[in-house]
């Protein structure tokens, strides 16, 4: 009889070690792992393609643009670069983005028009691995307000008094 109790013994301890560290590299293996901590994120070119046929969507959605239109990057920040800002917020679980478009000349009126006060950026959103959401534009001057505080933080925004 406690030969074959510490038979059994040792056989659950056995399956239990091996649950454990299917359960551990589970977890750190895992793709769908969510990040605990906010953080900027380097765009890809697949966001990039993703974000300009969202903006580009959105525009044409709202009549601001038409179909002949089209954009090149532009600026977000002053003397930053010519690629959109992507953040991971942790408290709300969304990536969020912020990309900022030229358009290509000639150009229809709609879109010039549109273009203006900050209307050639776009705000954008995202859960996981879901679509673009644009949000909408900023509008002129870039606010912390027009996104979460920590995205804002991530980013360097600020609010100005014409933020108000």
């Amino acid at each position: 009889m406690k030969k074959s109790t510490g038979v059994m013994l040792a056989i659950a301890v056995v399956a239990i070690a091996v649950a454990v560290t299917a359960v551990v590299a589970t977890r750190h293996s895992s793709p769908t792992a969510v990040p605990l901590v906010s953080h900027t994120i380097h765009p890809t070119k697949a966001d990039d393609a993703a974000l300009e046929a969202t903006f580009l969507t959105y525009k044409l959605h709202d009549q601001e643009m038409v179909s002949t239109d089209r954009v090149t990057w532009g600026q977000v920040l002053q003397n930053g670069p010519r690629e959109p800002l992507i953040a991971y917020d942790a408290l709300d679980k969304r990536i969020w983005a912020l990309a900022s478009f030229d358009l290509v000349t000639p150009a229809s009126y709609k879109a010039e028009v549109s273009f203006q006060d900050g209307g050639n950026m776009g705000i954008f959103h995202k859960v996981g691995s879901g679509k673009w959401i644009m949000t909408g534009s900023p509008g002129f001057p870039l606010c912390a307000k027009d996104v979460p505080k920590t995205v804002a933080q991530l980013w360097g925004l600020k609010n100005y008094p014409a933020c108000a």
